[in-house]
C-alpha cells in the first residue's frame, strides 16, 4: 500500500508541473554540486501576459535563458539559470537553499526560510502571478538517495522533490536539511579500502613463510602502516558523516557569510542594470537627437524644392525626381529608427505626403501645383508676409513723422517772414 501511495504522489506532483498556471520556481541541485534555478510563470490572461513579457526581458538582463512556454493551460515563459559548484560555495542561486558543507564524500544544504509578502520582491521573481490562492510554488530537487528533512506540504521521496506552496496573507517558513551523498566517492574510497586490506592480507601471508625473522619484522611494521591508512579513511569519512548531517555553528556562519555576499552581488546587479539602463538611454536621446536632425534638414531641403519650383528655378522632371529622392529619405529613416515617439512618427508620415505630392504635382498644370503648396511653406510665407507688412507699417510712420516735422518747421518759417514784412511796412508808412 505504501509503495501505490508513493506512486500516486509522484503523478499528481508530475501533473502539477504540466497543468500549471501560475507563478512556480525550482531550484535543482545536481549530482556535480552545481545549481540550477526553473522559474516558470503563466497566465491564461492577455493582460497577465503582457505583464509576463516585461518580466522575461527583466531576467533577461540578469542573464536567465529565457524560452516561450505554452501548455494549453495559459502562456508564458520560462527563465533558467546554472551556477557552478564554487558559485553554490560563495552563494545561492535562488537566496533560498545555501550549502553549508561541501566535502568528499558528502554536501549538505540548508534552508531556513521565512516567507512574507515582501518575498517576491526580495528574490527578484517578477510580477506575483496568484492562482488558487498561492502566490509562489517553491520546488527544490536533489539527486536521487538524499537524506532530507523538511516541512514540505508536498513531496517526492523517489524523485527527492518538495514542494511547499506559499501565500502572501499567511507568512509561513520554509525548513529543509538535506545531505546529498557523493556516491562515486564513497565507491571508491570503499574500493580503496578493500584492496588495501588484501595486499595487507598478502603481506601477512608472505610474512608467514619468510624464514628470515628480521625481514618478517620489517614486513609487520610495514603492514601496521598500511592498515593506517583506511583507518584514516574510515575516520574522515565518520567526520563528514557527522559534519553532513549536523548543523553546526560553522556551518550557520557560512549561511550567513553566503547572505553577505549575496546582498553585494544584488548591488553589483543592481549597478550592472542602472549603468545598463543609462546607457541605453544615452544611445536613444542620441538615435532620437540625429533623426531629428535630419527630418529638420529634409524639411528644409522641402521648402527649398518648393520654392524653386513655383519661381521657376526647377524644371518639373528635377522637381519630381528631388521629391521622391527625399521621399524615400524620409521612408528609410522611418524603418531604420526605432523607438520612435508618436509625434516623430506622425512628422517624417507629414514630410512623406508632402514629398509625395510634390513627387505627383509637377504632372499637373502649374496651377493645380502651386495649391499643392507645403503647409510648412505657406506658414514661412505668412509669416515672412507679416514681418513685411510690420517693416513697411513702421517705415511709414517715421516718413509721415519726418513729414510733419519738415511742414511744421516751413510753416514757423513762412510765418516769420510775414512777420518781418508787416513790421517793415510799419516802419515805411510812418
Amino acid at each position: 500500500m505504501k509503495t501505490y501511495l508513493k506512486l500516486g504522489l509522484t503523478v499528481i506532483l508530475a501533473c502539477s508541473f504540466l497543468l500549471l498556471s501560475g507563478f512556480r520556481a525550482q531550484t535543482i541541485i545536481h549530482d556535480d554540486g552545481s545549481e540550477t534555478q526553473d522559474v516558470l510563470k503563466v497566465s491564461e490572461t492577455a493582460a497577465g501576459q503582457k505583464k509576463l513579457r516585461a518580466d522575461a526581458d527583466e531576467f533577461q538582463k540578469r542573464n536567465y535563458t529565457i524560452m516561450d512556454y505554452d501548455n494549453g493551460n495559459g502562456e508564458g515563459f520560462r527563465a533558467m539559470k546554472t551556477i557552478t559548484k564554487d558559485g553554490a560555495n560563495r552563494s545561492s542561486v535562488d537566496h533560498i537553499v545555501h550549502k553549508t558543507h561541501d566535502g568528499f564524500f558528502c554536501s549538505t544544504y540548508y534552508i531556513d526560510y521565512d516567507y512574507t509578502p515582501n518575498s517576491i520582491a526580495d528574490l527578484r521573481l517578477g510580477t506575483p502571478m496568484e492562482e488558487n490562492g498561492v502566490d509562489l510554488e517553491y520546488i527544490i530537487s536533489f539527486p536521487s538517495g538524499t537524506n532530507v528533512k523538511s516541512n514540505a506540504a508536498k513531496s517526492d521521496e523517489q524523485g527527492s522533490t518538495y514542494m511547499w506552496n506559499l501565500k502572501n496573507s499567511s507568512p509561513s517558513k520554509v525548513s529543509l536539511q538535506a545531505t546529498v551523498w557523493h556516491k562515486l566517492a564513497i565507491y571508491v574510497a570503499l574500493f580503496a579500502i578493500v584492496a588495501i586490506l588484501v595486499v595487507v592480507l598478502i603481506m601477512e601471508i608472505r610474512r608467514r613463510n619468510t624464514i628470515s625473522w628480521k625481514r618478517a619484522a620489517h614486513m609487520r611494521r610495514l603492514e601496521i602502516l598500511v592498515l593506517f591508512i583506511p583507518l584514516l579513511i574510515l575516520g574522515y569519512m565518520g567526520y563528514e558523516y557527522y559534519t553532513g548531517t549536523h548543523i553546526t555553528s560553522e556551518a550557520l556562519a557560512k549561511v550567513s557569510q553566503q547572505k553577505q555576499e549575496e546582498l553585494l552581488e544584488n548591488r553589483e546587479e543592481d549597478k550592472k542594470l542602472h549603468d545598463a539602463d543609462a546607457k541605453k538611454q544615452r544611445d536613444d536621446e542620441l538615435a532620437m537627437s540625429k533623426v531629428r536632425t535630419k527630418t529638420l534638414e529634409i524639411a528644409s531641403a522641402l521648402r527649398d524644392l518648393n520654392r524653386n519650383y513655383q519661381s521657376g528655378r526647377v524644371s518639373r522632371s528635377g522637381a519630381r525626381s528631388q521629391a521622391e529622392d527625399l521621399a524615400s529619405q524620409v521612408k528609410s529613416l522611418l524603418d531604420d529608427s526605432k523607438g520612435l515617439s508618436q509625434a516623430d512618427r506622425d512628422e517624417l508620415l507629414h514630410l512623406i505626403q508632402e514629398a509625395e505630392s510634390l513627387a505627383s504635382g509637377p504632372a499637373a498644370t502649374d496651377r493645380s501645383t502651386k495649391s499643392q503648396v507645403s503647409e510648412e511653406q505657406q506658414r514661412a510665407d505668412d509669416l515672412a508676409a507679416q514681418d513685411t507688412d510690420k517693416t513697411s507699417r513702421t517705415t511709414s510712420g517715421e516718413a509721415d513723422t519726418v513729414r510733419g516735422e519738415s511742414a511744421a518747421d516751413k510753416s514757423g518759417q513762412s510765418s516769420d517772414q510775414n512777420k518781418a514784412k508787416t513790421t517793415d511796412k510799419t516802419k515805411s508808412d510812418k
